[in-house]
């Protein structure tokens, strides 16, 4: 098992470092571990998981599909901006007959 916490990190935001039994007394009461959603005992937790992992694929392909069609959108304003301003400029500048 990784700490990717080092002491000197714990240290350093002022927490107390403990070793050993008196460690877990000392972190309090722990977070019970509850079941999975829809889970029986007949059914596999692996398959829950990999249906969740199908689910976020899925959802994370339509947020990507979302942000390119808003990303073609934002470039579109922002050449009918430039255009609008360009022609704005070329209007100011342009001494009157």
């Amino acid at each position: 098992m990784l700490d990717e916490i080092g002491s000197s990190t714990l240290m350093g935001c002022g927490f107390k470092l403990a070793k050993g039994d008196h460690a877990a007394s000392e972190q309090g009461p722990r977070t019970p571990i509850s079941p999975v959603p829809g889970s029986s005992s007949s059914e596999p937790f692996v398959v829950h998981l990999l249906l969740d992992q199908t689910q976020l694929k899925t959802e994370l392909a339509e947020v990507k599909t979302a942000l390119a069609e808003e990303n073609d959108l934002n470039a579109m304003c922002h050449e009918d901006l430039l255009h609008a301003i360009s022609t704005l400029t070329a209007k100011l500048c342009t001494p009157p007959p």
